[in-house]
């Protein structure tokens, strides 16, 4: 039996469906995201941005934060890793602040964000002013979700660890037997990746 059996479709909803879907983070429409009020973003980094396997970020990844923060963005790496040297290069590399230890799903990394942004700007950053990005539906997704940030999921970046990889797999196991959300498949017809405010392609009925 799984541990999601029990959960209201309600909660399912509210917890684990993000608000957007892409196959990677250079894939997501960020002008969306700023029309919509966000100022923050903040990323996941371990199969979100970089590879377990990456000792640093790739190039890729560093130009298109340039490009983030010359939009207005500020942006926080938000990662769960227990390598604060891992994180803490990251931070370097990409020119950005970094919560390690986050604790997802918890929200105490996105209350650190806030606190963060006030002692910078002195005003407050309400939770829809931000949009956290990350690999992980049980992780990063319930974590914005629960706080009250949008949600941007990215399919994830490298190998995952068999832990990790079930527990995901048994939520979206859930999730699709009760037409709640499903992960996209490319043997699928119909392309289910979405940006903000799109009706994911499956729920056009």
């Amino acid at each position: 039996m799984s541990e999601y059996e029990n959960m209201s479709d309600d909660y399912l909803k509210k917890t684990y469906v993000p608000d957007v879907y892409q196959k990677s983070i250079f894939s997501v429409n960020y002008a969306l995201l700023q029309q919509k009020g966000i100022k923050v973003l903040s990323f996941d980094i371990d199969g979100t941005i970089a590879k377990l396997s990456d000792h640093h970020p790739p190039k890729e990844t560093v130009s298109m934060f340039v490009t983030l923060k010359n939009m207005g963005f500020e942006i926080y790496l938000l990662s769960n890793t227990h390598s604060d040297s891992r994180a803490e290069k990251f931070s370097e590399r990409l020119g950005v602040d970094c919560i390690y230890y986050a604790h997802k799903p918890g929200v105490d990394g996105l209350e650190e964000i806030r606190s963060r942004y006030f002692q910078k700007h002195g005003t407050v950053l309400e939770p829809a002013q931000i949009a956290h990005i990350g690999n992980s539906i049980v992780s990063d997704v319930a974590s914005a979700n629960t706080f009250g940030a949008y949600t941007v999921l990215v399919r994830h970046k490298g190998k995952m660890s068999k832990l990790v990889a079930n527990k995901g797999k048994r939520l979206r196991h859930e999730l699709k037997k009760r037409g709640i959300w499903r992960k996209h498949h490319d043997e699928e017809d119909d392309d289910q990746y979405y940006q903000l405010g799109e009706i994911p392609p499956y729920k056009r009925y």
